[in-house]
């Protein structure tokens, strides 16, 4: 019978382990603290998991005290299961058991810009999940309708596209607020056709982030960027450049109002705002900016 108590107290830990994990998904679930870790339309598959976890876990914790499962046990002499180290076993259900153990234990800390030195930064939105989202962002037809060299724009006699009636109604804003539900569409659509919003006025809210290379004046206005989880994080920046600047320090928030400029990063144009009002603002809740 030793085999069978084995098998029964295998399976007790097992169903333990996913009661563990539902209940930390639901701590998580609870507190919000979900979404630091995982974007907010990836929270259906977090509800099915949590319940799936939690109905397997309580199916093995009762099988794990059932006979018809115990009964394959026979005591003819002959061991149909083979034999499993303890120390091997400890060592599996330990891979298991520390994610929980720490879930719980350790507060979830929102990420900052020492993330950057690892995955680099994006001073503009061109490179980012959004480019690949679907969305077209090769709009380079001038408020007018006209083409601007290789532009994709419709002739004019054409219905415009709402690629182009988009870009309309940034460029007829007097100043152009960047939310966080528009947030990477507008940085692509201003770095994509940065002539013709030279001179316009922005305003945009993000953390403080400084290449070494930087001067004192500048700065990066920056965020996290999430299309399914923190594993495809990536970080785009705005540069500004003003004396407001000299004084902050990495990772304060700031809500900056300037005119749009061009700027250079690596021998690549990019948008500079030049800083003509300046806010330091508490940290949001929900720092990152999620991409759809």
């Amino acid at each position: 019978m030793e085999q069978s108590n084995d098998l029964s107290f295998q399976k007790y830990i097992r169903g333990i382990i996913l009661v563990g994990f539902t209940l930390l998904l639901v701590k998580l679930i609870i507190s919000g603290d979900i979404t630091n870790f995982i974007a907010p339309k990836m929270l259906p598959f977090v509800y099915f998991a949590t319940g799936t976890f939690l109905i397997l876990g309580i199916l093995q914790i009762w099988r794990s005290d059932s006979k018809q499962d115990l009964d394959i046990y026979c005591d003819c002499g002959l061991d149909h299961s083979g034999k499993k180290s303890p120390i091997k076993s400890i060592l599996v259900y330990s891979l298991f058991l520390f994610p929980v153990l720490t879930g719980f234990m350790f507060p979830e800390v929102v990420l900052d810009s020492s993330v950057i030195a690892k995955r680099g930064i994006n001073l503009g939105a061109a490179d980012t999940q959004f480019q690949a989202s679907g969305q077209d962002t090769a709009v380079t037809a001038s408020a007018d309708g006209k083409s601007d060299g290789a532009s994709t724009a419709s002739p004019t006699n054409e219905p415009k596209t709402l690629d182009e009636l988009y870009l309309e109604g940034l460029l007829k804003k007097d100043k152009i607020e960047i939310t966080n539900a528009e947030y990477t569409k507008i940085i692509d659509y201003i770095e994509r056709n940065l002539d013709q919003f030279i001179g316009k006025e922005v305003q945009l809210t993000g953390f403080v982030y400084r290449e070494p290379e930087f001067e004192a004046n500048q700065m990066a206005i920056s965020r996290f960027t999430v299309s399914c989880c923190v594993a495809d994080l990536q970080v785009i920046g705005t540069m500004a450049t003003g004396e407001e600047a000299t004084q902050l320090k990495n990772d304060e928030w700031v809500t900056v109002t300037g005119t749009i400029e061009k700027g250079e990063s690596n021998g690549k144009e990019i948008p500079s705002v030049t800083i003509s009002s300046l806010e330091k603002i508490e940290a949001p809740e929900d720092p990152y900016i999620y991409i759809y």
